[in-house]
């Protein structure tokens, strides 16, 4: 939708100039600022890498009934392939016994090509067979890789906003939030303390969704930026 990005600005808009006109004020950050960014964002990352477990083992145990059925025929082939490669490579490799009539030497030689030109048809046609089974199982994989990403993001999502209920979150553990925020009641509903909480929960919700890769990266920028500005300074 090549409209989204406008309603979204123009609905922000909107809330923003609502807030202001309720007398919705600023927030003041916390003393030593740096340290707590650095020290609180680690914390985090040890939570999203305990929620990247959990979704690993839950997404797991959902589909891998589903992706061993999709693979059953091509593992079924690709095991086949094998077995007959190396009935050939033994075939190969056994020599003929050594024999003084020519005739049951010349046979003998005969069977022994003929089982290996049979046992090459064999795994030329099952490895055809192995392709055909690998085709007709992609369209089942893409869909299951689509449904396990959607579960896994879904799931990732549930389990940081828990964790953020339980008080892990990001936002307060930064800013010093005014007495008189619990003032003005947004929508007569929700006051401005209550706005920070409900955004802090669903910020740390997706930021631990996220994994800890992201926040990792979060904090490298922090700290690179941190001994720049320090440098400068």
């Amino acid at each position: 939708m090549k409209i989204a990005p406008i309603i979204a600005v123009a609905m922000v808009a909107l809330i923003a100039a609502y807030a202001a006109s309720l007398g919705f004020g600023s927030l003041s950050f916390e003393d030593n600022l740096a340290e707590r960014v650095a020290s609180h964002l680690l914390a985090l990352t040890f939570f999203a890498l305990l929620i990247e477990r959990a979704v690993e083992v839950i997404v797991n145990n959902k589909f891998m009934a589903r992706e061993l059925s999709e693979n059953a025929a091509v593992v079924r082939l690709q095991r086949k392939c094998s077995i007959l490669q190396s009935a050939l490579d033994l075939e190969v490799q056994q020599p003929v016994p050594v024999m003084t009539d020519q005739n049951a030497l010349t046979t003998a030689n005969e069977a022994k090509n003929e089982n290996i030109h049979s046992l090459r048809t064999q795994i030329r046609e099952a490895k055809l067979a192995k392709i055909a089974a690998d085709q007709n199982a992609m369209p089942d994989r893409e869909k299951t890789s689509t449904e396990k990403a959607a579960f896994a993001a879904t799931t990732a999502t549930i389990l940081g906003g828990l964790v953020a209920l339980t008080g892990t979150t990001v936002l307060a553990e930064f800013v010093k939030v005014p007495q008189e925020a619990s003032g003005a009641h947004f929508l007569g509903i929700f006051n401005q303390l209550q706005c920070f909480v409900a955004v802090d929960i669903l910020f740390t919700a997706l930021i631990l969704a996220g994994g800890s890769e992201g926040i990792h990266q979060i904090v490298k920028g922090f700290l690179s930026a941190k001994d720049e500005f320090s440098l400068q300074t």
